[in-house]
């Protein structure tokens, strides 16, 4: 099981969205080589966080800004667990279906 991660940097306001098995570690790694302060916003524990990832990159792809940083809202910053949560019973529901090929 690994996290999904909504991590903001302070001084632009983007988000990166990722997964890690350690967000605190993940983001002591990133501030290294970012040279504004960054912060976990929100966390997210999956068995499928690799595809909730995929899921919002894509979901927020108009957003993006480079690599895996979005300039996403505060309203989508309040509801990021909730997607998460949602994008995963997707998932639960079309694997008990055998619906889709993971």
């Amino acid at each position: 099981m690994r996290y999904v991660y909504l991590i903001q940097s302070l001084e632009n306001g983007y988000y990166k969205i990722g997964i890690s098995k350690n967000p605190q570690k993940r983001l002591r790694t990133l501030q290294t080589g970012n040279s504004s302060e960054i912060k976990i916003v929100e966390t997210y524990l999956s068995e499928v966080s690799n595809l909730i990832e995929k899921a919002l990159h894509r979901r927020y792809s108009h957003n993006k800004k480079e690599g895996e940083w979005f300039n996403l809202s505060i309203e989508i910053e309040s509801t990021f667990i909730e997607e998460c949560k949602k994008i995963e019973d997707s998932i639960n529901v079309l694997k008990k279906n055998d619906n889709v090929f993971i």
